[in-house]
């Protein structure tokens, strides 16, 4: 789909209008049809994700969950169905994971192989299955220390583990000794830095990777980080780990319940709800289509804004989504205080929190763009944020390229984007635009394990702000020429001394009022632009005194007989275009707003009557102007 924005605005051919009643007309028209129908799908579509956002099951984490024993015999899973679920959903070249998964993906494809393996031949079943997946491990060990694959969180220390594990269960793995020992000295490298500095930051993420801690997991530690609905971190896997260990009632609730919703697998992050519907309110803000859901969104907020008071831990426990919901609510004129993110004023206080262990720039990110939502004055928690957030993103531009960017490659272009454009110095337009051509179809996620919103296409996202895109710019540009035509019409191009700035005065208005409903306002914003442009030159080098004199008394008149009381030809042609134009929006106004404008035109023309006398010409230009722009923001 081609993505239309000329630079001048230049003039678009509807070949539809053009070919009514022809062979063309008809298929023009059936194909416009069609567009329209699947234009209004994509949008029903996206209405439905409202509801429900739906994550890709993890076979990692899955994988996890089906090893927990039973209470009555250790020998048995406690959760069957997982089992199954390993049993019958190997990809066809014997890995698990997502299917079609991104090249720099391997490690994912490792990890959850491994671990599918593990847990089948911890209770004797799949030896096909187990077969085919050492199978897939020998083709690809190499990459479980190739540097440039996309980092997990945490893969040194858990594929290490597992590795340990399935010895541990007589499974013969086909890794080279060289990427053993690659593995395990980054394994202790890691494991010692964290447990020398025990920083809050270390022991929750410590606490996130659970399951790779093996005997050296300290669980008394790990349960601190139990959430209300008793899951360590929002983690399936850390979750079914300490379950293991610990027999914890909440950490079975929280298994129990994930597979009542989910059936028999589980995903890589859970609950995931708000975040994931914060982040489908900022992608169509971005690509400029949130105007076609602003029910869905004002419903989503409601509730959002009722978890930020009660406090839920789905928004305070996770910084990106915390910095996100603070943003979004405070930029539709939800009463949130910047207090929320005082803990991460000083880049101390992030780096306590998981995310800031892992230095995650996409949460810093975040919180860049939450401390430009300054509203009040000398807000110093948002300007501490601001300060630490532009220093640290400017750093990692300059340093190194991010990991992400490799799979991602639009991440580091957010962040360079971001610092040189701040939220209020931009327009919406080319914002949108901007956004269209950099958006990233891809909406694989990386945690511990690979995982997708399988009901968020990002693809159909796209599509619907491409076409959304091209419809406003042939609306602006068939309003371009309408204008155009009405500066002929109106005679404005034989005035040899007036500037003409049509093309610039229509940008200004289709610059700040893009939204197609808003075409009326933009074309009584560019006729004021223009008409006082043409009276301001008047003024300044085209009338004579007479001339000048005359325009101000048959402005004062009103009604009048153009073709007596006008001295000249030019005040005739601006005359007339003041009048036409004043009354036609004042016609608009009556039709929207249901009032009638000219009144109030009439007392304003008595009021500048008498004041016309007070001073000279310029006094008399200033009111003049002052008066077609009363009548144009009324409407």
């Amino acid at each position: 789909m081609s993505l239309h924005f000329p630079n001048n605005l230049g003039p678009l051919v509807s070949s539809q209008s053009e070919a009514v009643g022809s062979d063309l007309g008809k298929k023009t028209a059936t194909k416009s049809n069609i567009g329209i129908s699947l234009f209004e799908g994509s949008k029903e579509h996206i209405r439905k994700v409202f509801d429900k956002v739906q994550l890709s099951v993890s076979a990692y984490d899955t994988a996890w969950v089906a090893m927990v024993p039973s209470t009555s015999s250790i020998q048995t899973a406690r959760f069957p169905q997982c089992v199954n679920w390993l049993l019958n959903n190997q990809l066809l070249d014997g890995s698990w994971g997502l299917p079609d998964r991104h090249h720099l993906l391997m490690k994912d494809a490792l990890l959850s192989t491994l671990a599918c393996i593990v847990a089948l031949k911890q209770w004797g079943v799949g030896e096909r299955q187990i077969e085919r997946g050492l199978e897939f491990i020998a083709s690809n060990s190499s990459y479980a220390t190739d540097e440039e694959q996309h980092p997990l969180i945490g893969f040194d220390i858990i594929f290490s583990e597992m590795i340990e594990q399935a010895k541990y269960l007589n499974l013969n793995l086909p890794l080279r000794q060289s990427d053993l020992d690659v593995l395990l000295r980054r394994r202790n490298k890691e494991v010692k830095r964290c447990l020398e500095s025990f920083s809050e930051g270390s022991r929750a993420y410590l606490s996130y990777i659970s399951e790779g801690m093996g005997k050296l997991q300290d669980w008394e530690m790990v349960i601190k980080y139990k959430r209300k609905d008793g899951s360590i971190c929002n983690s399936p896997s850390a979750t079914a780990a300490a379950l293991s260990n610990l027999q914890n009632s909440d950490c079975l609730r929280y298994i129990n319940a994930l597979l009542e919703k989910l059936g028999d697998a589980v995903p890589a992050v859970y609950p995931l709800e708000i975040y994931s519907c914060l982040q489908l309110i900022d992608n169509l803000e971005k690509l400029g289509i949130h105007r076609h859901f602003q029910d869905e969104i004002g419903s989503a907020l409601v509730d959002i804004y009722k978890c930020w008071m009660n406090g839920e831990e789905e928004i305070f426990q996770d910084v990106a989504c915390l910095a996100m919901a603070f943003r979004i609510l405070r930029s539709h004129g939800y009463g949130v205080s910047s207090d929320a993110l005082s803990q991460f004023a000083e880049e101390g206080g992030f780096c306590k929190t998981l995310e800031g262990y892992l230095m995650d720039m996409r949460t810093v990110l975040e919180l860049y763009r939450a401390s430009q939502m300054i509203i009040y004055q000398d807000d110093i928690v948002l300007e501490k944020l601001h300060n630490w957030t532009s220093c640290r993103l400017k750093e990692r531009i300059a340093n190194s390229p991010l990991h992400a960017d490799r799979l991602e490659k639009h991440v580091q272009q957010e962040m360079d984007l971001a610092l040189k454009f701040s939220n209020h110095a931009n327009l919406e337009q080319f914002v949108n635009r901007r956004n269209i051509e950099h958006y990233n179809t891809d909406n694989t996620r990386i945690l511990k394990s690979a995982f997708r919103y399988t009901n968020i296409g990002n693809k159909v996202l796209l599509n619907l702000a491409k076409e959304d895109f091209n419809k406003s710019q042939a609306v602006h540009q068939e309003e371009l020429k309408h204008l155009a035509r009405w500066v002929t019409d109106k005679r404005l191009d034989k005035l040899k001394f007036a500037r003409q700035k049509l093309a610039y005065c229509y940008f200004s208005a289709a610059a700040a009022l893009p939204a197609p409903a808003l075409s009326d306002a933009r074309i009584a914003w560019a006729k004021n632009g223009v008409l006082t442009t043409v009276v301001d030159d008047f003024f300044d080098v085209g009338g004579s005194r007479l001339e000048l004199d005359n325009l101000i008394k048959l402005i004062e008149k009103w009604d009048v007989d153009v073709a007596a009381d006008c001295c000249s030809e030019n005040v005739k042609i601006i005359f007339l275009a003041l009048q036409s134009s004043i009354c036609e929006i004042g016609d608009r106004a009556i039709i929207l707003q249901g009032r009638n404008v000219k009144a109030h035109v009439a007392e304003i023309a008595q009021l500048f009557s008498q004041l016309s006398t007070l001073s000279g010409p310029n006094f008399q230009k200033m009111l003049l102007e002052a008066r077609s722009s009363s009548t144009c923001s009324s409407l």
